[in-house]
């Protein structure tokens, strides 16, 4: 192994798990992705060149999932190819972006580690043969030097370039330092170094992570809080955190097991309780389950049974210590958003269970795991391609939205399926899903036969193969396995564990000298021309983030230059070039907004929100209205919960009614089933109908539309328009506008009487739908010291209308004089959120003596 390539290695393991930027990329974790893609290319490339160097043999081992690897690389292959000749033209240039990004994640986050891992020899001089003295001060001694940051920490620059955002002189320095030291650590080059490599950065993104819990943050100027309370660490995503410890956990847990003196197991039982503690600081219920699991295969090595039974003693004090932590672990100290109990994150399962409500973790995978389905039932060989899910999944979603109103407030735009085998299934169909069982099915029978024929595997190589499993488990409801570094840690730890067995039974291939240099100029074109790729993606990502802050800001000629600049670096991503339409449209550059947009689809074309502002731009700017109907169009199939998508919609299509008004029935029709309270849908159709005129469902309509807004003129003009031509009957609704004006006159003469209430009362009885009626009634009875009559409409007005600040304001004070101060303040805190400077509230507030 030579040095460049050992290091290449740590820093992969070391950098990339705990460097993080907060305000450098909007996507956190792009520097740790590009970072990362940019080693295991480098890697590869070194590795693969020591044949032609030395002009000796290559000899890369052969792995029992070589014949899986190849099916699942040839299958992905073909499943995006059917997919590339089976979709319109359309979706082409979207589905080579998006299956060029996935494809290059399977080589360069699945492959290339899985093989560099299997590559490492496992010779470590048996359980004591890494010295964890050194180990264990260089950790310590990086991590608590880190405390000093923030006061020695060099002053904020107020450049915007991204280098004086990046570099610090302490940071710098001390990065510079861990790098030495672990680099030193790992010098011999084996399996077990970088395992001891990963514990340690476990380690410490574990500290961290616990330190976020409790609200501690000493990197940055602001605590890390975007999941509530649970904690992120440097992953940037608590499931990503979780599912990196349930990779390690078995590994420390079998090393701990192993360690044959009591400074050893002190050293192996920290680490295991740090990874546990922010294993449960994730609140990952999943990641929990495939913890467990990973743990509870270690019971199937006789030498691990073998070595707990002869360390009983430390063995059960380490189990109750981490039971003890599972039954006690408190809630977050984070005073904001969502922070329960571990118990209380296990308890809402069987909370959610006899509950009739939705329960969103739950049944927004119902939702997701139902789109996979139809996805691959929709083509059942092959699927809809490798690396599709994310574009194709919001055209499955749409209509299920649509169809099924309990589904509407789980919209969501998954980037993946959060069950493996669904995911499996959506892309590449059931040959790819055979593919997938026959890699896992191969892996079990090669650990089981190693260990069966051996008697006694390593432990650290038995926790590397449990922690597969776990993760595996994990991903039956988590995504982590398809982001970078959680997924890195994976196939590491996979590629060793099926390492072993393949130099235990001799097989290596045999690639000779000029085959070798050959594959070496090959591997050193692609490391070359990836890296570049992975530069341009993070130089990108950087002129994005700050384009879009400057857009945020109003600042519109610098957002432009710096989105425009984004899309220079390239290649073209779905969010930097919608951005950059968005620019060009506040700027009023249309052509320049619909050529960004449309290059946006072509990045990725499963966004509802481009086809909109497309048909938008292309209806009221540049004259393109039949254009524009088939983006809207697009619009509302991927997001039926579009009310914007189908007023613009309808007022192009109501523009000639007589040509386009079958359409026009269509859209309005959906858009009151969507919306049944808006007074807009309603008044639409029931304008189309008096033009048709259906002189009864014009009535209706314009009945229910003054019924959501009594102060809509064009629909009672409409109505009584209706009414006269059709010869109907005086209804009820307009003979309740006209008492309804009366009782406004009254209040403005400040008339709180009886017969003001009485008024009120007999409005909210007859149009008990008419929030307006309900609240004046309910305020009235307030007034006239009825407040519990009182409270009974107001939450009524308060359940349809949860920002109206009055009526909020006004269900407090009723809920006050009743008693009930909780329920108040509730309303209160309610109301300033949606208007932080009301009067009212905040004196409810003080009343309460409620902060």
């Amino acid at each position: 192994m030579t040095p460049a390539f050992r290091f290449l290695l740590v820093a992969a393991h070391f950098v990339c798990p705990l460097l993080f930027f907060t305000n450098l990329t909007r996507n956190p974790y792009v520097t740790q992705i590009a970072l990362l893609n940019i080693i295991m290319a480098l890697a590869a490339a070194l590795y693969v060149a020591r044949g032609a160097v030395s002009r000796t043999e290559l000899r890369p081992p052969r792995t029992p999932l070589d014949g899986p690897w190849a099916a699942v690389a040839a299958l992905s292959l073909l499943s995006w190819t059917v997919a590339y000749f089976g979709h319109a033209a359309f979706f082409r240039p979207a589905i080579v972006a998006e299956g060029s990004r996935n494809g290059m994640f399977l080589l360069l986050n699945a492959m290339v580690p899985f093989y560099l891992s299997a590559c490492l020899p496992w010779d470590d001089g048996g359980p004591e043969g890494v010295d964890l003295g050194w180990w264990s001060f260089a950790t310590l001694a990086w991590g608590l030097l880190w405390l000093m940051y923030p006061a020695l920490r060099g002053a904020p620059s107020a450049s915007a370039a991204p280098w004086a955002q990046l570099w610090d002189p302490y940071g710098g320095a001390l990065w510079v330092a861990g790098l030495a030291a672990f680099a030193w650590l790992c010098r011999r080059g084996r399996a077990g170094d970088f395992l001891h490599l990963a514990l340690a950065v476990g380690f410490l993104a574990s500290v961290y992570g616990v330190c976020q819990y409790f609200n501690h943050e000493f990197i940055w100027p602001t605590a890390l809080n975007p999941y509530g309370g649970r904690s992120v660490s440097s992953f940037g995503n608590p499931n990503f955190l979780s599912s990196y410890n349930v990779v390690l956990l078995p590994i420390a847990a079998a090393l701990f097991v192993e360690a044959r003196t009591s400074a050893r197991r002190l050293c192996y039982g920290a680490v295991f309780l740090a990874l546990e503690a922010a294993l449960l600081c994730s609140m990952t219920r999943s990641s929990w389950a495939g913890a467990a699991l990973g743990l509870g295969l270690l019971a199937l090595s006789p030498g691990l049974r073998g070595a707990a039974a002869r360390a009983a003693r430390p063995c059960g004090l380490l189990g109750a210590a981490a039971a003890a932590m599972l039954l006690l672990w408190p809630e977050s100290s984070i005073s904001t958003g969502y922070t329960p109990s571990v118990l209380g994150r296990l308890a809402e399962v069987s909370q959610a269970a006899k509950a009739d409500a939705a329960y969103s973790p739950w049944h927004q995978r119902v939702l997701i795991w139902t789109c996979a389905w139809l996805m691959g039932a929709e083509n059942p060989l092959t699927g809809q391609g490798y690396g599709l899910f994310e574009l194709f999944y919001p055209f499955y979603q749409g209509p299920l939205l649509g169809a099924v109103e309990a589904l509407r407030h789980l919209r969501t735009h998954a980037n993946n399926a959060h069950n493996e085998l669904l995911e499996t299934w959506a892309q590449t169909g059931i040959l790819g899903l055979g593919a997938l069982l026959w890699t896992w099915t191969v892996f079990a029978a090669a650990a089981w036969r190693w260990i069966r024929s051996r008697g006694k595997a390593s432990a650290a190589w038995f926790g590397a193969a449990a922690g597969c499993a776990g993760m595996l488990a994990d991903n039956l409801f988590n995504v982590s396995v398809h982001f970078a570094v959680p997924g890195f840690m994976f196939w590491w730890a996979a590629g060793l564990a099926m390492g072993v067995p393949a130099r235990e039974e001799g097989l290596r291939r045999r690639i000779a000298p000029a085959a070798a240099r050959g594959l070496a100029a090959a591997a050193a074109l692609a490391a070359v021309g990836l890296s570049w790729q992975w530069v341009r993606v993070w130089n990108r990502e950087v002129r994005y983030f700050a384009g879009f802050k400057l857009l945020r800001q109003g600042d519109l000629p610098r957002a432009v230059k710096e989105l425009e600049a984004s899309r220079a670096w390239g290649p073209n991503e779905v969010n930097a070039v919608y951005e950059l339409g968005n620019a060009y449209a506040r700027s009023e550059r249309y052509p320049d907004a619909d050529r960004a947009y449309g290059e946006a689809l072509r990045a990725n074309a499963g966004y509802d929100e481009i086809y909109f502002n497309i048909a938008a731009v292309k209806s009221s700017r540049l004259g393109q209205v039949d254009a524009a109907l088939d983006y809207f169009r697009v619009a509302a199939w991927i997001n039926p919960m579009s009310a914007e998508a189908y007023n613009s919609m309808s007022a192009i299509l109501l523009q000639d009614p007589r040509r386009r008004g079958g359409e026009a029935r269509e859209v309005l029709e959906r858009a009151v089933r969507m919306f049944p309270r808006s007074a807009r849908h309603w008044h639409n159709l029931g304008y189309l109908n008096a033009v048709e005129k259906r002189w009864p469902q014009a009535i209706a309509a314009y009945t229910r539309a003054l019924v959501e807004a009594p102060d809509m003129a064009a629909s009672e003009a409409g109505l009584s328009a209706a009414v006269a031509a059709g010869r109907a009957p005086r209804p009820a609704i307009l003979d309740a506008l006209a008492e309804l004006r009366g009782l406004e006159a009254r209040l403005g003469r400040n008339d709180l009487s009886q017969a003001s209430l009485d008024i009120a009362l007999r409005l909210a009885q007859r149009f008990p739908e008419m929030s307006k009626a309900r609240f004046l009634a309910g305020t009235l009875l307030l007034v006239r010291n009825r407040p519990a009559e009182a409270a009974a409409h107001l939450e009524w007005v308060v359940a349809r209308e949860p920002r109206h600040v009055s009526a909020l304001t006004h269900l407090a004070h009723a809920l006050i004089a009743t008693g009930n101060a909780k329920a108040a303040a509730r309303y209160l805190h309610q109301a300033l959120a949606a208007d932080p400077g009301n009067a009212a509230a905040k004196e409810g507030l003080r009343i309460l003596g409620v902060k």
